[in-house]
């Protein structure tokens, strides 16, 4: 999610516009999906959807693997030789907040959303 927010982040704000990003965790896979309502070249909103599976490494580390995007309303299935995967280590979680950061050592924090 953070990975293709990152990424339209470097695009000029004329070409894209990026709102809110919002991470689902459900207890099935893929366990992941991560959704940002983006505006191209100024036009309507579009939600982007990334789908990812997320695996238990150990006791504090997950893998997560993206594996299906939604653009435009167009589902693609990502090839697994195109999938981006990634460590993700848990360094801090109670129920309302979960920091998580990455191999790189680029924290995310999570807040739960009623």
């Amino acid at each position: 999610g953070t990975f293709a927010l990152s990424l339209a982040s470097t695009l000029p704000s004329g070409l894209v516009e990026v709102g809110d990003l919002e991470i689902a965790i459900s207890r099935e896979q893929p366990r992941i999906e991560a959704k940002i309502d983006v505006k191209f070249l100024g036009g309507a909103a579009n939600d982007v959807v990334v789908k990812s599976r997320l695996e238990v490494a150990s006791d504090i580390r997950f893998s997560e693997t993206y594996e299906a995007a939604t653009v435009l309303g167009q589902s693609i299935d990502i090839p697994q030789a195109a999938q981006y995967s990634r460590d993700l280590y848990i360094c801090y979680l109670d129920e309302d907040i979960m920091v998580v950061r990455d191999g790189s050592g680029v924290p995310e924090i999570l807040t739960r959303k009623n």
